[in-house]
């Protein structure tokens, strides 16, 4: 089959930014198929069925629209962030290793991961759940022979703007509603074969629910609803930084923003928070009209910064997000400090670095001076040629 290289468009996007995007700008598409789900009004109970369609022809110019605009939507969302749960029942990471592996095909795929979602959509406790189109997107970096690429899992309402041909190929569509993206999941095939089944590190698996707050797909997927908040935490207060620089905002204003965050935070340690929360934080620290108003959270998601759309903070979290750590080259010291307690000489901060940035001052309690002063003795009575 040929691939298809597809304009990811980043400089088109509504709100777009500058620098590394989590993307680059063209990605390659290995292959992608439609599978469709509804209820067999023929059988008692109404279960779900499925039927897979045809491979996409990846020279058509809906499949390239429809991958570009689907992609493109999905990057902008708020996630999950996450792991495979580990349960035995689980399929999904067996079905990707084999699928890494060559030992099944990407129609097979599909196939063995309908058969997942059409089981737990026919649980009893599902009886509402509405059927739908799910698509399945293979896409890789081009050239990167290292690269396994990423697997995204769609599923779309039966009536929206995304329409199929009756072997569930692409046709021509509107601009994509981002409500109609009722769940998705994307792996990164590279990461997962790193880190599978570890539960720490870089998160191979990212979800969004649209506006179906079940957990159906993560459940079908085998997603793990444990997620990584001390992860999220660190990764916000370095958007915060990264955030801070793309719309060159001055030192005082970026620790404005840190500050604000961090507070709010603080007040809400062990309870859930939300980067939409985050969004209003970070908009009250903003200067009435300033530019930047909104664009937290966008920035955050298009940049690739991993902070889960819910998350709780702990203290110890917290503290580590907003602090910096130093060790010198030959690990003769270590030392954490706040990044709001740093300045030049001269400022009001409690430590700070010479004009040069050299050399670190650090004011030490009359305990510490005097563990010290036992270490290195009075300075007048040093003997610089002990014999």
């Amino acid at each position: 089959m040929n691939n298809l290289t597809v304009s990811a468009e980043v400089g088109a996007i509504e709100g777009a930014v500058d620098g590394v995007a989590t993307l680059p700008a063209e990605f390659e598409v290995v292959a992608a198929i439609t599978a469709s789900m509804e209820r067999d009004t023929s059988l008692v109970g109404n279960p779900f069925k499925s039927v897979l369609g045809n491979l996409w022809n990846l020279n058509s110019k809906a499949a390239n629209d429809f991958i570009g605009q689907i992609e493109k939507k999905f990057r902008r969302k708020n996630k999950f962030h996450s792991y495979f749960s580990g349960s035995p029942s689980n399929s999904t990471p067996v079905n990707l290793e084999k699928y890494i592996a060559c030992n099944i095909d990407f129609s097979k795929l599909a196939e063995a991961q309908m058969s997942v979602i059409v089981y737990v959509a026919n649980s009893n406790e599902r009886g509402t759940l509405q059927g739908g189109n799910l698509v399945f997107i293979h896409y890789k970096t081009p050239g990167d022979e290292d690269d396994l690429g990423r697997l995204m899992i769609v599923m779309v309402d039966k009536k929206s703007a995304f329409e199929f041909d009756n072997t569930l190929q692409p046709k021509a569509l509107q601009p994509i509603d981002t409500d109609a993206l009722r769940q998705a999941a994307m792996f990164d095939l590279t990461l997962f074969s790193v880190v599978y089944p570890k539960k720490e590190g870089s998160t191979y698996l990212h979800f969004i629910e649209g506006r179906s707050k079940s957990d159906f797909f993560k459940t079908a997927l085998g997603c793990d609803s444990t997620i990584p908040n001390k992860e999220s935490v660190s990764n916000l207060f370095e958007a915060i930084k990264s955030f801070s620089q793309h719309n060159g905002l001055k030192p005082a204003l970026q620790e404005k923003l840190t500050q604000g965050v961090y507070d709010f935070l603080d007040k809400n340690i062990g309870k859930q928070v939300s980067l939409t929360d985050i969004q209003h934080i970070v908009d009250k620290q903003l200067p009435d009209g300033h530019e930047a108003v909104g664009s937290f959270s966008d920035f955050a998601n298009d940049k690739g910064f991993q902070i889960n759309d819910f998350f709780e903070a702990t203290r110890a979290s917290l503290n580590n997000g907003v602090s910096i750590k130093i060790v010198d080259f030959e690990s003769n010291y270590s030392v954490s400090v706040k990044s709001g307690s740093l300045g030049y000489e001269g400022s009001d901060k409690p430590v700070f670095v010479d004009e040069n940035i050299t050399y670190l001052m650090i004011p030490l309690s009359a305990a510490d001076r005097e563990r010290i002063r036992v270490i290195v003795g009075d300075k007048d009575n040093v003997d610089e040629n002990p014999r």
